[in-house]
């Protein structure tokens, strides 16, 4: 539930901060992930980034750190064979990758991301329409919606 609710926060806050990359890609608007496993990456911002819980900067192509399960949003396609994506949540904990980090992952590892968030998307859906269910007449109590 922890990790669905930190996920959550995390997504709308990307959303909040990736609303034009709809804009420039070519795909079908903002795509969100969960990475995969924690793994190094490369910085590719302009300038590098400055890590606030750190008091450090990363300059443009140092690493960094993402955690496994961080939320990711597609920005479009990276170097050969690697999609790039853009990590807009909030850093917690030393050592880790700046707020808005913009780095490539490899093609399989965004598929394995995407996999995992579509999957968590699903388990909620299928929660919310389990408690509507239960609530009958009562959700739209709950909701606030009038009849």
């Amino acid at each position: 539930m922890n990790r669905f609710l930190s996920g959550s926060l995390s997504a709308f806050a990307l959303l909040a901060f990736t609303s034009s990359l709809g804009a420039q890609s070519s795909g079908p608007g903002v795509e969100l992930a969960f990475m995969p496993r924690t793994m190094s990456v490369t910085l590719l911002n302009d300038g590098g980034k400055y890590v606030a819980i750190d008091l450090k900067h990363i300059a443009q192509g140092e690493s960094c750190r993402m955690d496994k399960d961080a939320t990711v949003a597609r920005v479009g396609p990276g170097a050969t064979g690697t999609t790039r994506v853009r990590y807009a949540a909030a850093q917690i904990s030393a050592g880790g990758c700046p707020f808005m980090t913009t780095f490539d992952l490899s093609n399989a590892d965004y598929a394995a991301a995407r996999a995992a968030f579509v999957a968590m998307k699903d388990e909620a859906s299928k929660k919310v329409d389990a408690i509507k269910k239960d609530l009958g007449d009562k959700w739209d109590e709950v909701t606030g919606k009038k009849s």
